[in-house]
């Protein structure tokens, strides 16, 4: 894998996407969870990243993700 690599991405509302993307950096593999921002709403090409977010050791996407699905039965929406 080199660079990034979308993963996923949604809708945070009408002016923010939250992507999940896999990358590498000096060997090491991550994944980037950040909001990025439509700067005009009506072009997707318009959309920067922000220093909103997480970059993990991909090593470490295990206990995020035991950790959603935690939260996620707290709240009953299992």
């Amino acid at each position: 894998m080199r660079g990034q690599r979308l993963i996923a991405e949604f809708n945070k509302n009408s002016m923010e996407i939250i992507k999940v993307n896999l990358q590498e950096w000096r060997g090491k593999k991550y994944v980037d969870i950040r909001i990025w921002v439509l700067q005009d709403p009506t072009d997707k090409a318009t959309e920067i990243a922000t220093k909103k977010g997480i970059t993990l050791n991909i090593e470490l996407l295990p206990e995020l993700i035991k950790a959603l699905v935690k939260a996620q039965k707290v709240l009953g929406e299992d």
